[in-house]
């Protein structure tokens, strides 16, 4: 097949975005003709084995014949759609229309998630909300991890003193909720647990973060690669988004397949891993509850044990194989499809 991927920022340090270009890299060793189209520059942070095309504007003729074209955003699908270069396929890594920041475009997006467009959802969650919201099939595909990067310590590694507390993702981001994470650590510091913050983003903190009056290490716009050496000095992962917004939520699974125990908000994406003990759950936007979690994974070898078995065998669903099988299949069916309405 011939598959195009738009993406409006490729050179962007973001999950998603890792996982649209890890997707089309797969598909090429799996013998398809891909390249990607971005209207930026190329990254500088993932080695691509397609070819890459950088255009001023996604305009049909920016666009080559193809026979499939992957949107990876709602922006990406009218262009895609307008073009008639092939077939629009909607990768859906998060429902855009429930962000606070887009809350002026909300009707646009609805409008857009309504076109008669095949979708592909990477979280169970995404799938029923999007089929119950907008009344259309959803294909689900299980995301993946790069497990050659993130593998865990063995021998478990004992638990540090400070304890190092994993809190990955931009502060920009209103919906990954950095503030209640950083509420929580500051909660759990006044009562007593000798903690450091892990503090991870893949962009620049404002000065006013830095200055905070927390003990932190910083890791600013780390290499995927990297972000495996970080998981594994980690003694507990905190993952602090606040509600439906979060669409799979990539570090915190990241972190259990490098063997860290977490403490997870109490939403969709986090509790959509699985019916064991893989983490300890507490109410999002609630620094206190989120504190007694983090308290109680501290002082409990055996809960960190039970839970990073547990996250280990979560993490070990997410393959590469398991998620291109799964992508690869819902191409072709897409693909054939078209062929017969043809």
């Amino acid at each position: 097949m011939r598959v195009t991927y738009l993406l409006a920022d490729a050179a962007g340090l973001w999950g998603g975005v890792k996982i649209a270009l890890a997707q089309a890299n797969a598909l090429v060793a799996r013998g398809h003709d891909v390249r990607v189209v971005s209207m930026s520059r190329p990254p500088n942070w993932f080695e691509l084995a397609c070819e890459f095309l950088q255009v001023e504007d996604f305009t049909p003729d920016a666009i080559p014949d193809s026979d499939l074209i992957v949107c990876t955003d709602w922006v990406t699908v009218p262009p895609a759609v307008h073009a008639e270069k092939g077939q629009p396929v909607h990768l859906v890594q998060g429902y855009e229309g429930c962000f606070e920041s887009n809350r002026a475009h909300r009707d646009f997006i609805e409008e857009v998630y309504r076109l008669p467009v095949p979708k592909i959802a990477i979280s169970q969650h995404l799938q029923r909300s999007l089929q119950d919201q907008f009344q259309q099939s959803v294909a689900y595909i299980p995301n993946m991890v790069d497990h050659q990067t993130m593998y865990p310590v063995e021998p478990p590694r004992p638990l540090g003193r400070p304890i190092r507390v994993g809190l990955v993702g931009p502060m920009s981001v209103g919906w990954k909720d950095i503030q209640t994470g950083l509420e929580t650590c500051a909660a759990a510091l006044r009562r007593g647990l000798d903690l450091e913050i892990v503090r991870v983003s893949n962009t620049v903190p404002d000065a006013e973060e830095r200055e905070l009056p927390l003990p932190m290490e910083w890791h600013v716009k780390l290499d995927p690669a990297q972000m495996g050496e970080v998981y594994r000095t980690l003694d507990i992962m905190l993952g602090s988004s606040k509600g439906h917004e979060e669409g799979f939520h990539l570090p915190a699974v990241e972190a259990m397949a490098c063997g860290v125990p977490c403490v997870l908000t109490d939403i969709p994406c986090f509790r959509g891993h699985g019916t064991s003990r893989y983490a300890q759950f507490a109410p999002p936007q609630d620094p206190e509850s989120l504190a007694d979690a983090l308290i109680s994974v501290a002082q409990n070898p055996e809960l960190r044990a039970e839970l990073r078995a547990n996250g280990l065998r979560v993490a070990a669903q997410y393959t590469k194989k398991g998620h291109m099988d799964g992508l690869e299949e819902s191409l072709k069916r897409i693909h054939a499809a078209t062929l017969v309405q043809a």
